[in-house]
């Protein structure tokens, strides 16, 4: 079993906005744990998580109309994701991997499967797919629990005289993903004045749970079906059965002409920052304290804001709706 978050791991981000409909769940349903199991048949695969967006962080009034949870609250959510008031939805999937030529090989591979399944999905999806990749920078998460382990854990934390850790219960938090753009040259400083507001922000506000730091390194091409022509055209004639024979992109062929992401980020360079609370309220109030606490400000304000090419940086929140327990254990 893998023991936490894999600092240098690469994590893929499936990024689509899908119709807010009943059968748009049926569908992953059915068609998700089959793409779950063609994954893990690549051995550098190392887990995977589904989020869908249930709001955003309306920072301070400057996305005055914004709210963290578009429902009646996070229990609705959690019983049906149609209680949601967001159409389309966002639905963003992590695959987390030794490194990013695993991501493409497996895609590569298994492209004639992995066509024939994400085709029937298709008509519920209104915009994407893309799928950037990025690096796992740092981070600090603890592992993946359920309610009845919590006894188990804090257990071990007391025999070991370790502090108490964090508790992340499977299914039961929020996260909120914040995307910075960072001026060219500045990446070191932002990433020191990053790490520092999250490290001040886990040991002071109530309910944070955990943190990571990704940075983007490209964004695949093959995995979204974007085939150079004619093999695009070919994948709209066929409902999934028909695969098209040629695998190769704008920018070539896996193993021929490229082993990473084969799409630049250009510029300027991504971060996003990936943080997880307990409830919509602890994330709501915890995001504000970069601006209301005067410590905390100072750091944030000259070690983050100070090095963005775009401000503000806009924080998205989502709540899982599957997990895979292997890769954060």
């Amino acid at each position: 079993m893998i023991q936490g978050i894999k600092k240098g791991a690469a994590l893929a981000i499936n990024k689509s906005a899908v119709v807010n409909d009943p059968s748009s769940f049926e569908k992953m349903s059915k068609i998700g744990p089959k793409v779950c199991l063609t994954t893990a048949s690549e051995p550098g695969f190392l887990g995977f998580h589904a989020f869908l967006q249930t709001g955003t962080h309306p920072l301070a009034g400057r996305y005055g109309a914004a709210q963290v949870v578009t429902a009646d609250s996070l229990e609705a959510v959690m019983e049906s994701p149609t209680n949601l008031r967001l159409n389309p939805l966002n639905l963003w999937q992590y695959t987390v991997w030794e490194d990013a030529e695993s991501h493409e090989r497996m895609h590569y591979e298994q492209f004639d499967r992995i066509f024939e399944l994400c085709a029937g999905c298709l008509d519920m999806v209104v915009d994407g797919p893309c799928e950037p990749v990025y690096t796992i920078v740092e981070a600090d998460m603890p592992r993946l629990v359920g309610l009845t382990d919590v006894p188990q854990v804090m257990g071990a934390a007391f025999a070991q005289q370790k502090p108490v850790p964090k508790v992340r219960l499977a299914m039961k938090r929020l996260v909120a993903l914040g995307e910075h753009h960072v001026m060219e040259g500045r990446e070191q400083a932002f990433l020191e004045g990053t790490i520092r507001t999250l490290e001040m922000l886990k040991e002071s506000a109530p309910g944070m749970i955990g943190w990571m730091i990704l940075e983007k390194q490209g964004e695949a091409a093959l995995s979204t079906f974007q085939l150079a022509p004619p093999a695009f055209w070919e994948s709209l004639q066929t409902l999934g059965a028909n695969p098209p024979k040629s695998r190769r992109t704008n920018y070539g062929e896996f193993g021929k002409d490229y082993t990473g992401p084969p799409i630049p980020i250009g510029g300027p360079k991504e971060y996003l920052v990936h943080m997880e609370w307990e409830s919509p309220d602890t994330l709501t109030f915890g995001l504000a304290l970069t601006g209301v606490n005067p410590e905390l400000r100072k750091v944030h304000d000259e070690g983050v804001l100070a090095h963005l090419a775009r401000l503000p940086p806009y924080y998205r929140v989502f709540a899982p709706a599957m997990e895979d327990m292997v890769f954060f254990h």
